[in-house]
């Protein structure tokens, strides 16, 4: 726990007129508050004026009006309900002013702060609602018993004045926990009549005090309506009822839990923190290319850019607690916290040492359009609140946050932006940070983002550093008058020219002791070959990797050597390396091209397992254990020559450059070229549709035996992403819910994770894990070969490659005819579409063959075979149609009755033989006259 949180701690006694809790609770919020907000505190005499005060914060803030404004009606409903209580009280004492104004200026102030994290004042509008409706109906009572008897003796009214103070003190304590909340380093002195705080064992987050409040709230309740009934009561009545009023209060905050308690305290503390976690994250690997870029790092490399005295400057301003808390200085001097560094064009600042220490707290997100599905503002976003709430979960202000933010948030769902910036800026309010996020200029809206950040910089004193090349435009509000902001530290190629001369030179000195350049070398080669990176460490990285590539010999590496003014710049190494590729072996080349393939237009990003299988599959012909790449983590970048590197829980390009260049006019006619993308999708459409006819258990998925396969790779990874696409329309496919990303994906565990832990996987999950590249395969081979079809032209065989291949502009239609030609594989796959809730749909598959089978001679025997496949793929089409209308409802419920439907066997019995080449279609399939 946090060690700054000062503990409450007030005795249970009944305070005497000289020294009540009223004085004592006035004196709690004077040492809690900030000196800027006891300089700046409103005092407000009645509600009204109050909820004038309250109306004009909602209307200064146009984003958050609605939002501030329902919140602003629930709060005003419990001080209309709570302002009769003062009238009550007089009846017995004197109220003083200063007990309306101060409570009525705590209940502003916590709006106010609030009003900039509209998500967590939601939350506490709602538990100012539920307070309302416990309180006792004051106004009542006190019309009630302003006139009975026994309230006119002195010593009885000082007694009740005493008794009814607690009420006050609890909301008092109530706001200042709330403002402790959204501020940083005021935990004041706290006040004496509860004890909840006081031991760290003891302590309970927000939500745990607030239902202790709630049960206060309600024993004073009862206990206030029977001590003000009309009935003439006997002096001994009253006494019992007032002495178990304090025993309760003495009760609740005396009550010591046990050990095991305690520990099942603690664990549902830790689970609150991972519903928030999963609330906030996207499943964005982001931090596995952070730590493989540091594996990387050349050691006391960049030093000079810890020098540089703009970036000590930025580093070394102090987090001061008093600015902290203060909006208007944040709001003035936020451009002075963030902080440009660009390097030159293809020279980013990627090799650049750690940036901020460790302490006070440090978030990063690194854009890397390599890794396509964490470039979105949102990502980096929900990352940094992701990290933040990790590292402070043990922090009790920290743990407040989280407490409320789960109250009556669904589990299931997931934070929007402005939730995501609302959980950001109060962490970032709270604690004091660096946040470091790189690759500004690789992120798919560079404006949204730098347009969205300064809404997190106004609220917080964070500092930010932001590495980009200089190609950004940065926008006008990040400019200050009379300033030199925005601050831009330049790096250029001189700057870690040196350092990168030092790396090459180390590691090629270290190649040629390893007799990678034969027995003799000359050595003065090296400085020469050193100093053409020009600073570009990715240029020197990949330079490495080629000549390690085991597709060179030591000759040829000694000439690259002597030759290395061919090699200058990405797009010459680029071409080298490539054609280097292209005269290994045919296997090997399958494979490259397959993982350019995968890893450039897969309809989602697939994790290690499910590649791995991917790979494996050769079209028509059954996967076996030794189809596999071996050693996958180390294959992969050796294969590529290092165009694409394997993380922790994925596999990406090494740079953004490379799949630019692989898809390239320039480069179009290399087996390895993205250029027509229509050509790779009809591959991958070929692969999904063999790993259906001849891997996939052809018998219901729920009875296929739930044992793991072990994978060549022990990676922790997590296939969460949901399989609705921006081009989702093209397949036909139509989701049937929407959940969630991850539901249904299969998560792989770490190998260190404990199989006592381990939760039983629900059943998509579990054949998932026995068939990861199933959900893939069954759901994605419509979407690829539509895009395949889409922009289809006939080709000219290509005149460096010769082949006999007589599929070769349709890759993929031997293998969907031997698909349709095989009962168990169609309805292994419709009874998996629906498993994963999108119900299979050709109908945008039918006119797009048509289209195909005019533009291939019929009298050839890929023309042959295609109008066989078109004609069993609109009768298919037709019969999947019929069988959602009909029998959708049940087939949602329990998908596996599609083998037990009817009218199938009549169906296959009508089934066509093969005809073509090596393949055949039925003429009717699954048709819908069962």
């Amino acid at each position: 726990m946090s060690p700054q949180t000062h503990t409450v701690d007030i005795a249970m006694v009944e305070p005497g007129p000289e020294h009540s809790l009223f004085d004592e609770a006035l004196e709690a919020i004077q040492h809690t508050l900030s000196e800027e907000h006891r300089r700046n505190f409103r005092h407000h005499a009645d509600v009204s004026t109050l909820l004038d005060d309250m109306r004009t914060i909602c209307d200064a803030n146009v984003k958050e009006h609605r939002r501030l404004l329902a919140c602003c009606k629930k709060m005003t409903f419990f001080a209309r309900t709570f302002a009769p209580y003062f009238e009550l009280l007089s009846i017995c004492v004197q109220v003083k002013p200063d007990w309306l104004g101060w409570l009525w200026g705590c209940i502003r102030l916590v709006f106010k702060v609030g009003s900039n994290y509209a998500v967590f004042l939601e939350k506490i509008a709602d538990m100012f609602e539920s307070i309302a409706h416990t309180l006792p109906q004051y106004q009542q009572l006190h019309e009630s018993c302003k006139h009975q008897l026994h309230f006119q003796s002195q010593s009885q009214d000082a007694r009740l004045a005493a008794l009814m103070s607690y009420v006050y003190a609890d909301m008092i304590q109530f706001c200042l926990d709330l403002y402790r909340m959204l501020s940083r380093g005021h935990h004041g002195v706290g006040l004496r009549h509860l004890r909840l705080s006081s031991p760290t064992i003891l302590w309970r987050p927000l939500d745990s005090r607030f239902a202790h409040l709630e049960a206060r709230l309600l024993r004073h309740k009862i206990w206030l309506e029977g001590e003000t009934k009309k009935a003439i009561q006997d002096q001994g009545t009253i006494a019992q009822r007032r002495r178990e009023y304090i025993e309760f209060l003495h009760h609740q905050v005396e009550a010591n839990d046990s050990n095991e308690l305690v520990e099942q305290r603690m664990a549902k503390r830790m689970r609150r923190v991972d519903k928030v976690k999963a609330w906030l994250s996207n499943c964005c690997a982001y931090r596995d290319v952070y730590e493989h870029r540091l594996l990387q790092r050349h050691p006391n490399s960049c030093t000079w850019f810890l020098k540089s005295s703009k970036y000590c400057t930025w580093k070394h301003s102090p987090f001061e607690q008093a600015s902290a808390n203060d909006a208007e200085e944040l709001e003035r001097s936020w451009h002075d916290r963030v902080l440009f560094v660009q390097g030159e064009l293809k020279s980013p600042p990627r090799s650049l040492p750690p940036l901020v220490p460790a302490a006070p707290s440090t978030a990063f997100f690194h854009f890397n359009a390599a890794h396509s599905y964490c470039i979105h503002p949102n990502d980096a976003f929900r990352a940094l609140a992701y990290q933040l709430v990790h590292t402070h979960r043990h922090d009790r202000a920290t743990l407040d946050a989280i407490s409320i933010l789960m109250r009556k948030t669904p589990t299931h769902g997931k934070a929007s932006s402005d939730d995501i910036l609302a959980v950001l800026s109060l962490l970032l309010r709270q604690h004091p940070t660096f946040l470091v996020i790189d690759g500004i200029d690789e992120c798919s809206d560079s404006e949204l983002f730098l347009h969205s950040l300064p809404e997190v910089c106004r609220r917080s004193d964070a500092r930010v550093i932001l590495l980009s090349r200089p190609d950004i435009d940065i926008p006008l509000e990040y400019q200050k008058w009379a300033s030199d902001a925005p601050h831009i530290l330049s790096l250029s190629a001189e700057l870690n020219k040196e350092d990168i001369e030092s790396y090459l030179t180390e590691n090629l000195n270290r190649m040629a002791d390893q007799g990678y350049f034969g027995i003799s070398m000359d050595r003065s080669l090296i400085p020469q070959i050193a100093s053409r990176s020009n600073g570009m460490f990715l240029w020197a990285s990949l330079l490495l990797r080629y000549l390690q590539s085991p597709g060179l010999s030591p000759n040829e590496r000694h000439t690259v050597l002597e030759q290395a003014h061919q090699l200058e710049g990405l797009g010459s190494l680029y071409r080298h390396i490539l054609a280097m590729l292209d005269l290994r072996p045919q296997k090997e080349r399958q494979v490259v091209a397959n993982i350019f393939r995968w890893l450039s237009l897969s309809i989602h990003r697939l994790d290690i397992p499910t590649l791995q299988t991917a790979l494996a599959v050769n079209p028509g012909k059954l996967t076996t254990e030794s189809s596999y790449v071996s050693n996958f983590a180390d294959s992969i970048p050796r294969l590529t020559c290092g165009l694409v590197e394997v993380t922790a829980s994925r596999v990406v390009f090494s740079h953004r450059s490379a799949r630019e260049y692989l898809e390239s006019p320039d480069f179009q006619d290399s087996e390895f070229s993205l250029f027509d993308d229509s050509i790779p999708h009809a591959h991958l459409a070929a692969r999904c549709l063999s790993y259906l006819a001849n891997d996939v258990p052809k018998r219901p998925l729920a009875r296929l035996p739930l044992h793991t396969r072990p994978t060549p790779i022990s990676f922790a990874t997590s296939s969460g992403i949901s399989m609705r696409t921006s081009k989702s329309g093209d397949s036909g496919y139509k989701s049937m819910s929407s959940a969630s990303d991850s539901e249904g994906f299969p998560t792989y565990a770490s190998a260190s994770t404990s199989s006592a832990n381990t939760p039983q996987l629900p059943l998509a999950a579990a054949f998932d894990a026995e068939l990861p590249f199933l959900r893939y395969a069954s759901l994605c081979w419509p979407i690829h070969l539509t895009r395949a079809l889409s922009n289809f032209t006939c080709r000219p065989r290509a005149a460096t490659r010769q082949t006999s291949d007589q599929f070769e502009q349709t890759p993929w239609l031997p293998s969907l005819s031997a698909f349709l030609t095989d009962r168990g594989a169609v309805t292994t796959w419709i009874e998996a579409s629906w498993r994963y809730n999108l119900p299979p749909n050709l109908s945008r598959l039918v006119p797009l063959l048509d289209a195909l089978k005019n533009q291939i001679p019929p009298a050839t025997v890929e023309g042959r075979e295609l109008r066989w496949v078109v004609h069993g793929v609109r009768e298919l089409s037709e019969a999947l149609n019929e069988l959602k209308e009909e029998y959708g409802t049940t087939l949602r419920e329990n998908p596996d009755l599609i083998w037990q439907w009817r009218g199938a066997s009549e169906v296959w019995r009508q089934a066509n033989g093969v005809c073509g080449h090596g393949g055949g279609v039925v003429r009717r399939i699954l048709a819908a006259s069962g």
